[in-house]
């Protein structure tokens, strides 16, 4: 169990270092593997980043997106979430 935690605290950590500070919804220490980011229309952001390849969730409240990690997430899976989630407005 520690090993699966301290994989998703990792992963976790990646995507936050790759996400603007400024848009960081989540705490910056680890809590969970769920990161949220705020985005102009989450809506929206959730269909183009499904359309490439990339599946997250809209929130209600805080407006913004969700990611959801877990120790079967790769590396180059929370790269490309980091890199299109910046390309976001």
């Amino acid at each position: 169990l520690d090993a699966i935690e301290a994989r998703i605290e990792a992963l976790t950590d990646r995507l936050k270092d790759g996400v603007p500070e400024d848009r960081l919804l989540s705490p910056r220490a680890f809590e969970s593997g769920l990161v949220t980011v705020d985005v102009a229309d989450p809506a929206a952001t959730v269909k183009r980043l499904g359309e490439r390849g990339i599946v997250i969730r809209d929130l209600p409240h805080p407006d913004g997106v969700r990611v959801s990690i877990h120790a079967v997430s790769t590396e180059r899976e929370i790269d490309a979430a980091a890199d299109a989630l910046r390309e976001e407005p």
